[in-house]
């Protein structure tokens, strides 16, 4: 009896190792076959593109022109590009997610817009994917622990970053020619500045013995540096006596206001600037010579065609200003540049990380400088531009395209660029001293990124027209103050349940201090 007992049992376990090695087969098939599966998924991906409207005509549109073919034919991923205005990035994107359209790769420079997809859904995480099918980002991100902060949304990594190439941004230009013709020094504080511009203004500076000078030429960089020369850029918040504050209450911003509306009631800025919504009529008063000031960045002030006109200018970056409250810097971009996500819809996340490796290895060259021979030669490793127009008509447009990239501009590197191009070295000559300009002086962020709370992500776009047309009112109506001004914008905060906003966000703000550093 044992012994049949004993054989019985023998059988029996050796049919449960029977059937558990035909499970393990099976799920190894199956695992086999999954994989399978996942390596015959097309190497095609969808991914957004910001629409400036700078694709020349001759060139295509941003959904197919000689750098959309050559990506899909180096990178080995076919890549489907969607178009997204840069001024309506947030309606578009919330419409292309409602409707189930949006693409699979989500772009953009705001990470509280990728926040919220995170918190929708929208968004997966990705640090699978990095692992499992990365080499090159896998690096840079541990290369680059700056941008770890920008990408990491409830301790998991949801989004691409890619460093900066400078953090410089926003520049006041000033024609020093027309200085040293009116015997005058360039402005220190912004009451100089004032004075300076209404001698621009009646002066004569362009020497035509005509009155039709204006002052100040702008960008839409006009509104963040007035705002930014009092420490108080609108909607953006800053850390009062330890608590979080909108700009806009803080007596520093009723100075940028009365400001703006000094500059237009003494006729110093073109009074059509309201209604020039793609800036162009500004760009020609400063190309033309016709503006001796630019509010822009730091990059936009000289260029082939403002030297072509004006061959005998003297540009020059101002450095910033001093205001009674202080000196404050010209914008800083924090250290990431494109942040990207991944929507969770996403059909072969192993085509997407290959993408991102390739832009990183190679593909952000090419769409930086244009092709050897054609559009650059190598002189002591530097890409020296052959033909500035063509370069700019045929290249400018591609560097939208790059998710990553590992471009650094220093003056030194800029100069050297411009090759013997006299007028492209005036041009990057002037840039790079802007940078080493935007660099001498700290700029004031008190928060590093706009505070990750969906309440007032929920009503940034609604309060934004709101205090731009109060702003606007208070700016062109001589009866009106900056306390009136304010005062209404208080008021449309509240209609959106603004106390509670500012308690959520401080309490964010106390959750999240410490990691600002």
């Amino acid at each position: 009896m044992s012994t049949k007992r004993t054989k019985m049992a023998v059988l029996m376990l050796g049919g449960v190792l029977l059937v558990a090695g035909c499970g393990n087969d099976k799920k190894e098939e199956a695992e086999a076959i999954g994989s399978s599966a996942s390596n015959k998924l097309p190497m095609a991906i969808t991914a957004s593109i910001y629409d400036r409207g700078s694709v020349p005509t001759e060139e295509g549109t941003y959904e197919s022109n000689r750098w959309t073919k050559w990506m899909n034919e180096q990178s080995g991923v076919e890549v489907k590009w969607t178009p997204i205005p840069r001024n309506q990035e947030a309606d578009k994107f919330n419409v292309l997610v409602a409707s189930g359209q949006a693409p699979e790769l989500i772009t953009s420079y705001d990470r509280n817009l990728l926040s919220r997809f995170v918190s929708q859904g929208v968004a997966q995480p990705i640090d699978e994917y990095i692992e499992k099918y990365s080499t090159s980002y896998k690096e840079y991100i541990q290369q680059h622990p700056e941008l770890k902060p920008f990408v990491t949304f409830n301790g998991q990594t949801y989004a691409i970053a890619s460093m900066r190439n400078t953090q410089a941004a926003t520049m006041i230009w000033i024609r020093q020619d027309w200085l040293d013709k009116l015997g005058l020094k360039a402005p220190t504080t912004v009451d100089e500045l004032i004075e300076v511009a209404k001698a621009f203004r009646d002066g004569d500076p362009d020497g035509n013995g005509v009155n039709d000078t204006t002052a100040i030429a702008m960008s839409n960089a006009y509104s963040a540096i007035i705002d930014d020369l009092f420490m108080a850029r609108g909607g953006e918040w800053f850390i009062e006596d330890g608590q979080a504050t909108l700009s806009f209450f803080t007596d520093r911003y009723k100075k940028a206001l009365t400001l703006r509306q000094t500059l237009y009631s003494e006729g110093l800025v073109d009074k059509e600037y309201v209604t020039d919504k793609n800036w162009a009529r500004q760009k020609q008063l400063w190309i033309t010579g016709k503006a001796g000031i630019l509010f822009d960045t730091y990059n936009n002030g000289p260029s082939a065609d403002f030297y072509n006109s004006q061959p005998d200018a003297k540009l020059t970056p101002l450095p910033p200003l001093s205001t009674e409250f202080g000196k404050n810097g010209y914008q800083k971009e924090v250290p990431n540049y494109l942040l990207t996500i991944f929507n969770k819809d996403m059909k072969n996340p192993e085509a997407a990380m290959k993408f991102v490796d390739w832009m990183l290895d190679k593909g952000w060259y090419n769409l930086s400088y244009g092709m050897e021979g054609t559009h650059y030669e190598l002189k002591d490793n530097v890409p020296v531009t052959l033909d500035s127009d063509k370069l700019k008509k045929e290249v400018s447009y591609a560097s939208e395209y790059r998710i990553v990239h590992q471009q650094t501009l220093t003056p030194e590197f800029l100069l050297a660029r411009a090759g013997s191009d006299p007028v492209d070295q005036m041009v990057q000559q002037a840039i790079g001293e802007a940078i080493t300009v935007a660099q001498s002086t700290e700029y004031r962020k008190d928060f590093p990124y706009t505070p990750a709370v969906d309440a007032f992500t929920d009503v940034s776009g609604q309060f934004q027209k709101k205090w731009d047309e109060i702003v606007t009112k208070v700016t062109m109506t001589p009866d009106l103050d900056a306390e009136w001004g304010v005062a209404q914008i208080r008021s449309e905060w509240e209609k959106l349940d603004g106390s509670s906003i500012e308690a959520k966000v401080q309490e964010w703000y106390e959750q999240n201090k410490a990691d600002f550093n």
